[in-house]
């Protein structure tokens, strides 16, 4: 049964996590604005632009 529930909130982040990196992908492309992302795409993009800052 545990491994059941853990299965389905897995999924459900899974799913959330996807959405978001979707929204950094249309913000990135200019269909969007910063401010109608969502706060884990928000974070997404915050970590992305830092390690692109990191590597040059």
């Amino acid at each position: 049964m545990s491994h059941d529930k853990r299965y389905v909130a897995q999924k459900r982040q899974r799913r959330r996590r996807k959405t978001a990196k979707g929204k950094v992908k249309l913000y990135e492309a200019g269909k969007i604005t910063h401010d109608k992302l969502p706060a884990l795409a928000k974070k997404f993009l915050s970590r992305k632009t830092r390690a692109a800052k990191k590597a040059e």
